[in-house]
């Protein structure tokens, strides 16, 4: 006796054999079809493959890019329409490099350098050089003569560059400079040779180019009596207390 169709139903052994076979046939039937799903699922990406999401990570901390799917037969992938999803198992796919997802810092521009600064330093030097031969007296001007302090706050003022009027107050202004960066336009500084408290007293403005040997264009009220030209010496060496620099 078998159950057909909602009643029993007494049959021989032969058709019963029959009917098992069928039921077989059915199950191993479903079977095939769910097996096929599965797979049809895969490669429509959605099922994930593990491996590939690991190896995505570890290229994102790696390379700090991340890797995306594109089909294999795409010449130039447009990234900005892919999802971005990590790696899914498809075998018609290659990775590509979403170049937007960079974790890396973006590339510095390149900076082109200004030589304004040493044109202009240049013109001034070369306006001082004009000045020499002027005799050293307290009127500051072309016609009469400078003192120290006073010719070269006259030629900064030319260029429209505000400097103090008396030598101690220049340890104040710019920057400080450097022996090996010291170049033409800066100004240095000196003290009295027998002053231990190295106090400013005098003032030059350098001439030299950055890494000749220094020399300074100043008035002085020794030997030259005037407005000239003198090399770094042992003897200013001495006395030397530093450089600044003012534009």
């Amino acid at each position: 006796m078998t159950f057909i169709n909602g009643s029993f139903v007494f049959l021989k052994p032969n058709a019963k054999k029959a009917i098992d076979l069928i039921l077989m046939k059915k199950k191993l039937l479903w079977l095939f079809i769910i097996c096929n799903c599965f797979f049809v699922l895969q490669a429509c990406d959605y099922v994930p493959n593990r491996s590939n999401i690991i190896a995505a990570n570890r290229s994102l901390i790696d390379t700090g890019v991340r890797y995306i799917i594109v089909p294999r037969d795409t010449i130039k992938p447009d990234t900005s329409k892919i999802k971005d999803t990590l790696l899914i198992k498809r075998p018609d796919s290659i990775l590509v490099a979403k170049k937007t997802d960079s974790i890396l810092p973006p590339a510095q521009p390149i900076v082109k350098v200004n030589a304004t600064i040493n044109a202009k330093a240049e013109t001034l030097v070369k306006y001082a050089e004009t000045l020499i031969g002027k005799p050293y007296a307290y009127a500051n001007t072309p016609e009469m003569g400078f003192s120290n302090s006073g010719f070269v706050n006259y030629v900064y003022s030319h260029f429209d560059i505000k400097v103090p009027k008396y030598a101690p107050s220049f340890i104040t202004i710019g920057e400080e400079v450097t022996p090996e960066d010291v170049s033409e336009g800066d100004i240095v500084l000196f003290s009295k040779e027998d002053d231990n408290k190295k106090a400013v007293y005098q003032i030059g403005i350098v001439t030299s180019a950055k890494g000749s040997p220094v020399s300074f264009i100043h008035a002085s009220s020794g030997k030259m009596n005037g407005v000239g030209v003198s090399v770094l010496s042992a003897y200013y060496q001495r006395k030397v207390i530093g450089f600044r620099r003012v534009f």
